[in-house]
C-alpha cells in the first residue's frame, strides 16, 4: 500500500473516529439532561406532596391539594420540559441574545430593546391583581426548584453556548407573552405596506392589492396623509430592521391565522356540544405550546400553556371549553414626528408647542465583541422605529408607533379566571380583561351552550385613514380611548346552532367603530360553514375530519377561469395533460394529488408574472409575508380580466389576464419537468410540498440534521381548512400548519382529542422529541382524559414532589 493511500486511509479513520466521539458526548450530554419523570424530587416551595403523572406521549396530569402548589408544579414540569425554550423567549424579549451568540444577534436585540418590551412588563408587574402575582410567583418558585435540582445537567444548548440559567422572573412570564403577542400582530405590516403602495403606485392600484377594503368606499387620501418618499424611507428603514430580526429567530412569514368552531348541543350526536381548535403558527421545535392537565381545590383544567406562563392559553375544565383564533384588529398607528434636529433630536412637535422626547441610552452587551451603545427616542405614542439599525439615514420626519400591546394592563388575570370560569358570564368576564393580541374567544358548556366573544382593546379613532401614517403633530391623529369590552363583538346560542372563526370578517359594517381592513381570505371560512351546514347532527371524527379537510374553494373559483383560457384542442401533448388533469380534480389537495401540484405552481407563477415586474422580487417577497395577501389579491384581479397589474411593464404590449394565465401554465409545466423529470403522473404534490420543524439552530449546515424534525410530505396549502402555509420566495416550502389540533367533548371529560406536534419535549433525542409528528401528518389523535381515576389508569409514569422534610 503506497504512502499517499496510507495518508488518505488514515486521515478518514482518524476523521470516523473523531465524529463517532462528538456523536458519543452529545448523545451523554443530551440524555444528561433528560428530567426524571418517575420517582420522587423535593420542591422546597411545596406546602404540601404533589402527583406529577406522565402519559405514554409525555403529557403531564398534576394533583396538588393547593392551587398555588398545582402552579409551582407547572413551572417545575416547564422547566424540566422547555428550559431552553423559555430562556430563547426571555433573551429575545429582553434583547440580550447578543449576550449569548455574538454580534450576529445585534438585528435582533436592537429591534427588541428599542420596543421596550421589557420596560412594559416591568410596568405590568407593578399593577398585577394580588390572586395572579402570588398564582405567577408560585410558578416562578418551580421553575427556579428545577433550575436548581438541574444544575450542571441544563439541556445540551446551554453546554453548546457556554452559559448557565439565570433564575426565572415573574417579569419574564410577562414579557413572554407581550412577545408572542409581537409575533401574532399583523397590523403593522398593513400600514406599512399600504403606504409603500399608495406612494408607489397610486390609491387605485393599490386598492387591487388589498381586496378587504370596502367596494363602495371612496379611497381619497387627504394631502395631509399621503405617504411621500421620504415617508416612505422610514418605513422602510423599520422594515428593514423587523425582517433582519425576524429571520435570525426563523419567523421569516406573518401567515398565521386559526380555525375554531363550536357545534351546539341539539346539532351533535352526544346532546352536548362540541368544540375544535387549531392555531396556526410558525411550525418550529421545540412544539408552540406544552400540554398540561391540572387539578387542585377548586381548579381542573386541560389544555395547552405556553411555556413561560402557568395558565391553560387554550383548553377545557369541568364546566366549559374555549378556542382561539386571531381576531386580526389593527391595533396599530404609525405617526411621522416633525423632530427639532437632524441628528440628535430631543424635541418633537404637537399642536405648535415642543414637547420634550424620552431619550434612553442602552448597552448592548455581545459575546465576543464590544459593547453596543443604543439610543432610544420615545414619545407619548411609543417608540421610534427608524432609527433602530445604525445604518438607518438621518430624517427630520421620525416613525413613532403607537400599540395596544405597550399598554399597562393585567391581562395575565384573564387566563387564571378562564381557567376556573364554570358560566358564560364568568367567560365574558374573564376575556374583558384581556387585551392583546386581539383574539377570538369561540366557547361551549356543558349546559349546552355556545358562544363567541372578541377579546382584545380596539382602539377608537377620530382618523378614517387608519392604514396610513398620521400627522405626528396633530393631537386629533392620537386615539381617543378604547371600545368597551361590553361593546366588543359577541354572539350567544345562534339560531344556525354553530359558531365558526377562521380569521375572517367579525361583524358587519353597521358596527360603529374601525376593527380592521386585514382579514384573511374567505377560503376556510367556506369551507367550514359548508360542511358544518350540511349535517343535521355531527360527531367527534366529523369534527376531527373538518379539522383536516384538504378540500380548496381558492382551487374551485380559479380552476374554471384557467380552463376557459384554453381551446378545447390544444397542440401540446403535455398542455392536454395538464388541462385533463384539471378537469377531472374533485380539488382535494392530497398528498399524493398530480393537480394540486400543477395548480399551486401555475398561482405562484401567476403570483410573479402579476406582480414581479411592479413590485420587484423584494418588495413582492415582503407583500408576501402578510397572511395570504398576494393570493388573495389575485383572487380578485382575476375577476377584472384587463386590470393594468396584468400588463408586463417590461414589454411593448400591453398583457391581459388571459396573456399572463397562459404564460404561468407553460412557465409551471417547464419548470416542473426541469425539476421533476419523468412523467406529469409522477408530479406528485408531497414531491415538493414538505414541512421541516425548525430549532433555533436550524441556521447551523452541522446541527440542523441533529435538531430540526423533518422534511416530512404534507398536503393542503393556503386555502384548506388543513391549511400548508408556504411563501412566495421558497415555494413549496411548508413554514405554517396547525400548530396543535384540540376537539373537545362537552359530553365526556374524558373524550378530548388532541395532538401536539412534534412533541411534548424540547430535549433533542428524548423519546417525546417528535414522537407526535407521525400522528399529525396521518391525522391521529390522542385522547385526553380529565378523570382521576382514568389518568391513573393511562398513566405511565408518576413523579411525587415532596415539600422539605
Amino acid at each position: 500500500m503506497n504512502t499517499r493511500l496510507k495518508l488518505v486511509i488514515g486521515t478518514g479513520a482518524a476523521l470516523v473516529v473523531i465524529v463517532a466521539a462528538i456523536i458519543v458526548v452529545g448523545l451523554w450530554l443530551a440524555h444528561r439532561s433528560f428530567p426524571s419523570a418517575s420517582g420522587s424530587a423535593t420542591l422546597s416551595a411545596l406546602s404540601t406532596s404533589v402527583e406529577v403523572r406522565r402519559d405514554p406521549y409525555g403529557v403531564v396530569h398534576i394533583q396538588a391539594q393547593s392551587i398555588l402548589d398545582a402552579y409551582r408544579a407547572v413551572g417545575y414540569v416547564h422547566g424540566q420540559d422547555r428550559l431552553w425554550q423559555m430562556e430563547l423567549f426571555r433573551r429575545v424579549g429582553e434583547g440580550r441574545l447578543a449576550e449569548l451568540v455574538g454580534p450576529a444577534a445585534l438585528p435582533v436585540d436592537r429591534l427588541f430593546r428599542t420596543l421596550g418590551l421589557q420596560h412594559t412588563a416591568s410596568r405590568i408587574e407593578d399593577i398585577l391583581d394580588d390572586e395572579t402575582r402570588t398564582a405567577m410567583l408560585a410558578y416562578c418558585e418551580g421553575v427556579n426548584a428545577w433550575i436548581a435540582e438541574a444544575k450542571g445537567m441544563y439541556p445540551i444548548e446551554y453546554d453548546m453556548l457556554g452559559f448557565e440559567p439565570e433564575p426565572w422572573t415573574l417579569h419574564q412570564s410577562i414579557l413572554v407573552s407581550r412577545l408572542m403577542a409581537w409575533e401574532l400582530d399583523y397590523s403593522r405590516w398593513m400600514d406599512v405596506l399600504m403606504s409603500v403602495f399608495v406612494e408607489r403606485f397610486g390609491e387605485d392600484r393599490a386598492r387591487d392589492l388589498f381586496p378587504a377594503w370596502d367596494e363602495d368606499a371612496p379611497m381619497v387620501v387627504p394631502p395631509s396623509l399621503r405617504p411621500t418618499p421620504r415617508v416612505v424611507a422610514g418605513l422602510s428603514a423599520y422594515v428593514d430592521a423587523e425582517l433582519r430580526a425576524r429571520d435570525i429567530l426563523g419567523l421569516r412569514t406573518l401567515g398565521q391565522g386559526s380555525n375554531s368552531w363550536a357545534v351546539a348541543g341539539a346539532r351533535t350526536v352526544s346532546g352536548k356540544p362540541y368544540l375544535a381548535n387549531d392555531p396556526h403558527l410558525m411550525l418550529l421545535t421545540p412544539a408552540r405550546f406544552h400540554e398540561i392537565h391540572v387539578t387542585a381545590p377548586g381548579l381542573n383544567v386541560a389544555g395547552l400553556a405556553i411555556p413561560g406562563i402557568p395558565f391553560a392559553i387554550i383548553g377545557r375544565n369541568r364546566s366549559i371549553a374555549w378556542g382561539l383564533t386571531n381576531a386580526m384588529m389593527d391595533d396599530h398607528d404609525f405617526y411621522v414626528e416633525r423632530v427639532d434636529s437632524l441628528q440628535h433630536p430631543s424635541k418633537y412637535m404637537m399642536d405648535g408647542v415642543w414637547r420634550p422626547l424620552e431619550i434612553r441610552e442602552d448597552t448592548i452587551l455581545v459575546k465576543g465583541g464590544a459593547p453596543v451603545l443604543l439610543t432610544i427616542y420615545m414619545t407619548h405614542r411609543g417608540p421610534i422605529v427608524n432609527r433602530i439599525e445604525p445604518a438607518a439615514s438621518y430624517s427630520n420626519d421620525l416613525i413613532s408607533m403607537r400599540w395596544t400591546g405597550h399598554d399597562i394592563a393585567a391581562d395575565a388575570g384573564a387566563f387564571l379566571r378562564l381557567n376556573r370560569a364554570s358560566s358564560w358570564a364568568e367567560f365574558r368576564a374573564a376575556v374583558s380583561l384581556f387585551t392583546v393580541p386581539a383574539q377570538n374567544f369561540v366557547y361551549a358548556d356543558t349546559s349546552g351552550h355556545i358562544g363567541y366573544q372578541t377579546g382584545g382593546r380596539l382602539p377608537i379613532r377620530n382618523a378614517r385613514h387608519a392604514l396610513l401614517p398620521q400627522p405626528g403633530w396633530e393631537s386629533g391623529s392620537d386615539w381617543t380611548g378604547y371600545v368597551p369590552a361590553s361593546a366588543m363583538p359577541s354572539i350567544f346560542d345562534p339560531p344556525q346552532g354553530f359558531i365558526a372563526t377562521a380569521n375572517n370578517k367579525i361583524i358587519d359594517d353597521r358596527f360603529p367603530y374601525h376593527i380592521t381592513q386585514l382579514w384573511e381570505p374567505s377560503w376556510r371560512i367556506r369551507r367550514i360553514t359548508e360542511v358544518l351546514s350540511s349535517s343535521p347532527r355531527v360527531t367527534m371524527d366529523d369534527m376531527q375530519r373538518l379539522q383536516l379537510d384538504l378540500v380548496s374553494p381558492l382551487a374551485r373559483e380559479v380552476v374554471p377561469v384557467i380552463l376557459n383560457v384554453f381551446p378545447d384542442s390544444s397542440s401540446s401533448d403535455s398542455l392536454r395533460s395538464y388541462l385533463t388533469y384539471l378537469r377531472s380534480w374533485d380539488f382535494n389537495m392530497r398528498k399524493e394529488d398530480v393537480s394540486t401540484l400543477l395548480f399551486e405552481s401555475t398561482m405562484m407563477h401567476l403570483v410573479r408574472e402579476t406582480f414581479e415586474d411592479d413590485m420587484g422580487p423584494d418588495f413582492l417577497a415582503i407583500f408576501d409575508t402578510v397572511a395570504s395577501m398576494p393570493m388573495t389579491a389575485l383572487e380578485r384581479l382575476l375577476r377584472k380580466p384587463t386590470s393594468s397589474w396584468f400588463d408586463d411593464i417590461r414589454t411593448p404590449e400591453v398583457e391581459t389576464r388571459d396573456d399572463m394565465i397562459r404564460r404561468s401554465v407553460m412557465g409551471a409545466i417547464g419548470e416542473l419537468r426541469r425539476n421533476l423529470g419523468g412523467e406529469m403522473k409522477e408530479w406528485r404534490w408531497e414531491r415538493l410540498h414538505t414541512i421541516v420543524f425548525e430549532h433555533a439552530f436550524s441556521s447551523n449546515p452541522l446541527l440542523a440534521p441533529i435538531f430540526n424534525n423533518g422534511p416530512y410530505a404534507v398536503g393542503g396549502a393556503h386555502s384548506t381548512v388543513n391549511v400548508g402555509y408556504y411563501d412566495v420566495a421558497h415555494p413549496f416550502r411548508m413554514t405554517v400548519g396547525a400548530s396543535t389540533r384540540q376537539v373537545f367533548d362537552l359530553s365526556n371529560p374524558n373524550n378530548t382529542r388532541s395532538i401536539l406536534p412534534p412533541g411534548q419535549s424540547g430535549h433533542v433525542f428524548h423519546s417525546h422529541y417528535d414522537d407526535q409528528v407521525k400522528m399529525w401528518l396521518n391525522g391521529v389523535y390522542r385522547i385526553v382524559p380529565m378523570d382521576s381515576t382514568v389518568v391513573r389508569h393511562t398513566a405511565t409514569e408518576v413523579l411525587i414532589l415532596e415539600p422539605n422534610k
